[in-house]
């Protein structure tokens, strides 16, 4: 309802509301076809005196303990402890079990590692030795040379054995 209306013509109906009493108000509400409280709000949105309000008493009960806090200045703490304990307690399970996690996934996985690690140790020393012997095989050289024992290529050793069978 009130969109209707400009602020110029808000704070017209403001001032003559403000300068009547309560059936000036009344008047201009149905007027203008808005409430008596929306045209007292728009006298005080425009600070104009003069618009009585109705004032409201409002009676506050404090207890004992209110009182004591508001005179000390803040409220005092009363702690569950029950339920601290409980959070206390449930919290250093569940940081228990996160733990004893982590030291059984890496007791898990290290082993693997280890093995993986020395599988392929295996294997660099197994292709050590393979190719050492590789180099016997293809080389010459000398094994006892007061027995009078040499080494000779796996090649040439078959072509002297081929020659003497023919």
């Amino acid at each position: 309802m009130s969109d209707k209306f400009t602020k110029q013509e808000k704070t017209a109906i403001a001032l003559q509301a403000s300068s009547g009493d309560e059936k000036v108000i009344r008047q201009l509400a149905q007027k203008h076809d808005v409430s008596v409280e929306q045209i007292q709000s728009w006298v005080r949105e425009i600070n104009v005196s003069g618009v009585e309000e109705e004032a409201e008493f409002v009676s506050l009960e404090a207890s004992d303990y209110f009182i004591k806090s508001v005179e000390h200045g803040v409220t005092y703490d009363h702690l569950n402890y029950r339920r601290l304990v409980f959070w206390i307690t449930f919290g250093s399970v569940v940081l228990t079990v996160i733990v004893v996690a982590i030291i059984g996934l890496y007791g898990y996985t290290f082993p693997g590692i280890e093995r993986e690690r020395s599988e392929v140790s295996r294997f660099y020393d197994i292709q050590q030795l393979e190719q050492n012997t590789q180099s016997r095989l293809e080389t010459f050289g000398v094994i006892d040379p007061e027995e009078g024992i040499y080494r000779i290529p796996v090649d040439s050793a078959i072509s002297i054995m081929a020659e003497d069978f023919e």
